[in-house]
């Protein structure tokens, strides 16, 4: 095998930034719970007790809000290429999802402006990645992947995968 042909695999793992644990955000609500639960109470003891609706609304949709930003605190990206195949795992909430793509088929699609996620294709497949990544790294990332799915498409040259010209 010759020595420039890359022959290791190459991987990313992307992350949402998450700085709050689950424990975390409970006690931030069990915070939030107890002023706004304690006015409403002295409010219904002076007889106005639309106050209590209004503040267990305000505590419902916080409680929405909290359990969608936990719910989605583990999502990933996990990007693997190899010689033979691109894998890509992506995590969404609950949702799991593993895509094979071939990388002498696979292309990046530009982004159509740059704050827009990078997205995979191949013949039929089509991916998108990088979702909750800022603009640089995502563009970095954009530049590593094209450099590193062409190394391996000119490796497939070198196999004699394509007909000789």
């Amino acid at each position: 095998m010759p020595r420039d042909v890359p022959s290791e695999r190459r991987s990313w793992l992307l992350r949402r930034r998450s700085v709050m644990s689950r424990r975390q955000l409970k006690l931030l609500f069990a915070a939030l719970c107890v002023p706004s639960l304690l006015i409403a109470a002295s409010f219904l003891w002076w007889g106005y007790w639309y106050i209590l609706a209004y503040s267990v609304l305000e505590l419902s949709v916080i409680a929405l809000c909290l359990r969608h930003h936990a719910r989605h605190s583990g999502d990933y990206d996990r990007i693997d290429i190899s010689p033979a195949v691109i894998i890509i795992k992506q995590r969404r909430a609950r949702n799991r999802r593993r895509v094979l793509l071939n990388p002498c088929t696979t292309r990046l699609q530009a982004p159509a402006r740059e704050r827009d996620p990078l997205v995979l294709s191949d013949l039929e497949t089509r991916i998108t990645l990088a979702e909750f990544l800022p603009a640089a790294q995502r563009r970095q990332l954009a530049l590593d992947l094209v450099h590193h799915v062409q190394q391996f498409k000119d490796t497939g040259d070198l196999y004699g995968s394509r007909s000789a010209p």
